[in-house]
């Protein structure tokens, strides 16, 4: 009875041994798979979260901009010129111009973002593979119209053009003594009167009294609908566009 019992124990207890065997390129080719995930993104920037501009965020509107300055772009003090403020260009020295962005605000919601890896396939153009099919990993970026691309508020409420108040050359970076020194975060806004020392431009439009002073600003609203797919791969001599 024991033997008996002990035989049918080692029945139930063995398995089948396999070897492992090397796989080749052809075996690997073989085998589909595919990989990936759908992304969101929502990126908001001197917003409140119902998507109004935040005006505790920028209670000094002079730190909320976005300010670009250009190589070799001066200004030199003219016959006639004030205030401190310059007007003769010059390309080696003198107050650094600068075109600001005032007022920067904006959500954009991308809801959805495929994210994949994937194949691609191509015939080579040269080499010894020339005329052959090759096959490399790709990374695949796709969108779909049915998510669209939202924006909102996305924009700027003044575009100007500013100069510090110190000289600079193209060399070396001068130094102001406060931030009310630089083009970048002068304040600056429409008001009653003119008082440039306090930063204020006379305008009689009741409009424009209490805002940041430029010439132009943007405000965009709406969806962007895009149908397709972008691939990124590693690229060499043997494709077309390489």
């Amino acid at each position: 009875m024991k033997k008996s019992l002990l035989l049918i124990l080692t029945g139930f207890m063995s398995f089948p041994l396999a070897a492992l065997e090397p796989m080749s390129d052809q075996d690997l080719q073989l085998v589909e798979g595919q990989a990936g995930a759908d992304l969101s993104l929502k990126l908001t920037l001197n917003q409140k979260n119902d998507g109004n501009f935040d005006s505790t965020l920028c209670g000094k509107l002079e730190f909320c901009r976005i300010a670009l300055s250009v190589n070799k772009r001066f200004v030199t003090k003219g016959v006639n010129d004030k205030d401190n403020i310059f007007s003769v260009a010059d390309s080696n020295s003198g107050h650094k111009l600068w075109l600001v962005f005032k007022g920067v605000q904006g959500t954009i919601d991308i809801q959805k973002l495929s994210l994949d890896g994937v194949d691609l396939k191509y015939t080579s153009d040269s080499g010894e593979y020339k005329g052959k099919e090759i096959i490399k990993p790709a990374i695949q970026l796709g969108y779909t119209a049915s998510s669209p691309i939202k924006i909102h508020n996305y924009g700027f409420s003044a575009l100007s053009i500013e100069q510090d108040t110190f000289n600079s050359t193209a060399d070396n970076e001068g130094v102001g003594a406060s931030s009310k020194d630089y083009g970048y975060t002068k304040a600056s806004v429409y008001s009653t009167v003119t008082d440039i020392a306090n930063g204020k431009v006379g305008t009689t439009s009741v409009y424009d009294q209490g805002k940041e002073t430029g010439f132009t600003g943007m405000m965009m609203n709406g969806n962007l609908a895009l149908n397709g797919k972008v691939m990124i791969f590693s690229c060499d001599g043997s494709h077309p566009r390489c």
